[in-house]
């Protein structure tokens, strides 16, 4: 499939609208879900941004559906996302690598590396240090990976590597992005891009052939496909708070 299937792809797609909390009135409710496509090192990309307040972001497990991997379209058939990105690294036998919560349910222990968690407790969305990262029976979903991309708003200094990338970040108001590239990019290319949007805290994925994006709504949608199935994926759920479980027959915790 193109990676883009209609001009609307080139600008911006909004998914979820009439789905959030009512809106004053006179003014449309916020979106749960946006699309754009971006440019990343000088190259293309595409970015989501996600509301949490109104949008459920939840990780999902291909074994949940009895398979080793799945690609991003796969998850989202199977979930019912409205978008999926691949998340963490896997092992050579396709397990993933690890701290993994599910819905609240750990599936996979804290792995002692120089890497960076993602989570989603009742707070919000987070990314902290390996080291920082307390466990608290709160968290609701995460994963680790690395390297940390952005720390305080202050895009780090990383070794120069060019490769495709996915990435993840939390801006100040809580909102989260997420960042597929088309092409090769230096992680330091996303880290700045990544600063400019606002972000206060990013966290590189895992890149690669595993980089890949699913965006579908209505008529319009987005395909970025990669080179390999991967075990984890990130699925959003426009409409339904994170609180809310397994939208759309999605795995179970």
């Amino acid at each position: 499939m193109s990676p883009l299937l209609s001009r609307a792809a080139f600008l911006v797609l909004v998914l979820g609208l009439g789905l959030g909390s009512p809106a004053a009135s006179g003014e449309a409710p916020a979106p749960d879900l946006v699309y754009r496509e971006v440019t990343v090192g000088g190259g293309r990309g595409h970015l989501l941004e996600i509301d949490l307040t109104t949008a459920g972001l939840r990780v999902l497990d291909s074994r949940a559906w009895g398979k080793k991997a799945m690609t991003a379209a796969e998850f989202a058939v199977a979930s019912g996302a409205a978008a999926v990105i691949n998340a963490p690294f896997f092992d050579i036998d396709g397990s993933p690598m690890g701290l993994l919560v599910v819905d609240g349910d750990r599936k996979q222990k804290l792995r002692r590396a120089d890497w960076g968690v993602f989570y989603i407790d009742a707070s919000g969305a987070h990314i902290v240090h390996t080291s920082e990262y307390a466990g608290t029976s709160g968290v609701q979903q995460a994963f680790q990976v690395g390297p940390r991309l952005v720390v305080g708003g202050e895009a780090l200094a990383l070794k120069p590597q060019s490769a495709r990338r996915t990435a993840v970040c939390v801006r100040p108001s809580g909102k989260v992005l997420a960042v597929v590239t088309h092409g090769a990019v230096q992680a330091t290319d996303l880290a700045g891009f990544l600063r400019e949007e606002g972000c206060v805290d990013a966290l590189n994925l895992d890149g690669g052939p595993s980089s890949q994006m699913w965006v579908s709504s209505g008529d319009v949608a987005m395909h970025e496909p990669g080179g390999t199935a991967v075990p984890i994926a990130v699925g959003v759920f426009p409409g339904r708070p994170a609180s809310h479980k397994n939208p759309g027959g999605g795995c179970g915790g």
